[in-house]
């Protein structure tokens, strides 16, 4: 197979990840990011992230090579249900440890852990710029007991914006005891300022 005539999975990775044919720069690489990564997403790359929560097969799925190989109806590669395979976003952000752990057992979405996959929600639920999302993305800012997804809640609260968006921020602001959480609260307002 000859990749270096093909710039395909190049033109088509999201986050121009693939800087050159057989080279990806791991942390800009979604996959890297919402399954490896344990502590913040890049705000750079927040938005690129689009609805994806779990991985990022762009390059697979557009390369001439991949594309030609036949579909296996293996079972052992089929979702357990389409929940499991298309799970809800503000379910995914509101989540418990039991619950994670119950649905996603025996799955390599458990290498994501859950504070991982409820950041990757976030964010997602954030991109989506639908104020019908602002109430699950407020109270995870309140109230969630990962400091990490009340930090990616309050970039998707900044990132819907409006005012009540802004009011949601300065009152968490306010009294939220996580520093990292404060920064991200404080570059949401700052962003919603300074567009």
């Amino acid at each position: 197979r000859d990749c270096r005539r093909c710039s395909i999975c190049l033109d088509r990775c999201p986050t121009n990840a693939i800087v050159a044919p057989y080279t990806v720069h791991a942390p800009r690489c979604l996959s890297f990011q919402t399954i490896e990564q344990r502590g913040a997403i890049p705000r750079e790359i927040r938005p690129l992230l689009g609805d994806w929560v779990f991985g990022c097969d762009v390059c697979q799925e557009v390369c001439p090579y991949t594309r030609a190989a036949k579909p296996a109806n293996d079972r052992a590669f089929q979702p357990r249900s389409l929940d499991n395979a298309y799970p809800s976003l503000l379910w995914l952000l509101r989540m418990s440890e039991q619950e994670f752990r119950a649905v996603y057992r025996g799955t390599p979405v458990l290498h994501a852990k859950r504070r991982g996959m409820a950041r990757n929600a976030a964010v997602a639920l954030g991109n989506t710029n639908s104020e019908a999302n602002l109430s699950a993305l407020t109270t995870a800012l309140s109230t969630h007991d990962e400091p990490l997804v009340r930090g990616h809640a309050a970039w998707a609260v900044g990132n819907i914006g409006g005012r009540c968006a802004r009011l949601a921020l300065e009152r968490q602001r306010s009294i939220e005891p996580d520093l990292s959480v404060v920064e991200e609260i404080e570059a949401a307002l700052e962003k919603r300022e300074n567009p």
